[in-house]
């Protein structure tokens, strides 16, 4: 076997083990531990309620949120749902790795984690693979890859970018 050859097998091992790493890196983000800085915290656990505020970072797997506070509501089974507030709160998470990092804000992010439900409000925005929706109220349903964007006067209208399909090589 030539130097060439064992070169081009080598690159061929090598890519091949990068796709594995890359498509294991991505690990269902809700089975993660959450991580959660921020200035106060306060617990009502017969509720099931935790309160975060003053500069709230939250991380869950490829899960990001920063706001001014976040709640969360949790029940016997697990995080049902995160509200953050700021002006504005940001939510990023990488859904899969064909489509990256996925990226909204708005002055209340309503997360329903178990029906994978994001709901943005007021002065909100959604930025997936380059699109952008953009309005007073978003609604993504994440498993259905649905949005569905409001606008609650005549005034306030919705703006959306769209990205031309680009040719895959």
């Amino acid at each position: 076997m030539s130097l060439t050859n064992i070169n081009m097998a080598l690159c061929i091992i090598l890519g091949n083990a990068l796709s594995l790493t890359s498509a294991m890196a991505l690990p269902e983000d809700k089975n993660q531990e959450i991580h959660i800085a921020s200035d106060q915290a306060h617990l009502d656990k017969p509720k099931g309620i935790i309160v975060y505020s003053g500069n709230v970072e939250m991380q869950q797997g490829t899960l990001n949120i920063q706001a001014d506070k976040i709640t969360l509501t949790r029940t016997p089974n697990g995080l049902e749902k995160i509200v953050a507030q700021g002006s504005p709160a940001h939510y990023e998470q990488v859904l899969s790795l064909e489509d990256g990092k996925t990226q909204a804000y708005g002055e209340t992010i309503i997360f329903l984690t178990q029906i994978e439900e994001l709901t943005l409000l007021k002065n909100a925005g959604l930025k997936k693979q380059g699109n952008l929706f953009a309005g007073d109220k978003i609604v993504y349903l994440i498993k259905e890859q649905r949005v569905k964007a409001d606008s609650p006067t005549e005034n306030s209208r919705i703006q959306m970018v769209i990205q031309p399909k680009q040719d895959k090589e």
